[in-house]
């Protein structure tokens, strides 16, 4: 079965929807779960436009990631998963870029299998949005599992409150 997972995170739900399914399949597999993040150095550099220090720009990304990631391991060690390990890498360029360090960081550490998350969008958001789960199964030979997150936008509409 599996000997090492890799589960990439980034703070979202859909994300958190992809740690728990990867923490179940390592428990299960008795496999090695490695969290990973890939910061987004250009989307960190337009978020903090008064950050002239590159320096600063990636502490910042590496904090974020760590962040995220301890917030990760409290959740799959509560979960029974015995061997985790972190990983956090940048990129500058995104879309094609992140899919491409996490398929590389994944073929190059023997993963057995990439646990992603996705929003399921489609239609012209997808179209404009892209999707990176998409984009790492066109860039993987590692099997992958894509756990789908809640819409969004359904979610939203079903939660509104009628005005009276």
């Amino acid at each position: 079965m599996y000997r090492h997972i890799v589960v990439a995170l980034d703070g979202s739900h859909c994300a958190d929807r992809a740690l728990e399914q990867a923490a179940a399949l390592a428990k299960l597999a008795g496999a090695r779960l490695t969290l990973l993040h890939i910061a987004s150095l250009r989307d960190l550099a337009v978020d903090n436009v008064q950050l002239f220090d590159n320096s600063r720009l990636h502490e910042m990304a590496h904090e974020l990631g760590n962040s995220i990631l301890e917030e990760a391991e409290v959740k799959v060690r509560a979960a029974g998963v015995a061997q985790v390990g972190r990983f956090v890498g940048e990129s500058w360029e995104g879309g094609r870029e992140l899919a491409r360090t996490l398929v590389d960081y994944a073929t190059g550490h023997a993963a057995d299998l990439i646990v992603l998350g996705t929003h399921g969008r489609t239609g012209l958001r997808h179209l404009l949005l892209g999707s990176f789960a998409e984009t790492v199964l066109q860039e993987s030979p590692v099997p992958l599992l894509i756990a789908r997150g809640r819409d969004d936008e359904a979610h939203e509409r079903s939660h509104k409150r009628p005005v009276l």
